[in-house]
């Protein structure tokens, strides 16, 4: 029997529920197990970002809510800069890719620009559909208008200030922690750590 997006979700969480009442807490068995976990079905596609730190800015923020990958895009100078990056290089996966081939690959996928464009809307109210590609953009040059109209939908954050942007790696942040958070809340899906775990039930 076909089942419809609300069965699978239902299906999606009670295996989540069930393989995480098995998890053995430890950090000596997390890291041993780490690339066995699965991870929130979310994918960052940065187009060439211009300031090389940000790489490890994406890439931290992608670790800390298991993220199932980052999809870096080559730069100009063929120059990459990992600083800030605290370790989580060793346990997010990521990759090198050109931005127009891998928004291609992402069929199937919601594609969403974290973008201030003429279609955005809050990054707050669109509607989610799991697994989503957040392309985003360098600071001076944001994402190109022909990459951005392959997105589904743009999306952005609603600032209070007279500063209209944000930094990349922060910008992605405050979006990805909401991203993860709806899909934790509907798929019954728990940080590792019990610290986090504790932070959720309060």
């Amino acid at each position: 029997m076909r089942l419809n997006y609300k069965q699978r979700q239902e299906r999606i969480a009670e295996v989540n529920r069930q393989a995480w009442e098995n998890v053995d807490r430890s950090p000596e068995v997390i890291r041993e197990n780490y690339d066995k976990y699965s991870r929130i079905p979310i994918e960052i596609i940065a187009c060439p970002l211009g300031k090389a730190v940000n790489h490890g800015g994406l890439l931290r923020i992608a670790e800390a809510f298991m993220l199932e990958r980052v999809t870096f895009s080559y730069e100009e100078d063929q120059y990459n800069d990992f600083s800030g990056h605290q370790g989580s290089i060793r346990w997010q996966p990521y990759r090198w890719m050109n931005v127009e081939e891998e928004v291609e690959n992402a069929k199937g996928r919601q594609i969403l620009a974290l973008t201030l464009d003429d279609r955005a809307v809050s990054f707050r109210n669109v509607d989610l559909r799991y697994p989503v590609s957040l392309i985003v953009g360098s600071e001076l040059d944001g994402i190109p208008s022909e990459i951005a109209a392959k997105a589904e939908q743009s999306v952005a954050i609603p600032m209070y200030g007279l500063m209209g942007s944000l930094n990349v790696a922060t910008a992605t942040g405050i979006v990805i922690e909401h991203f993860a958070h709806e899909y934790a809340r509907t798929h019954q899906f728990e940080p590792l750590r019990e610290v986090s775990q504790k932070l959720l039930k309060q």
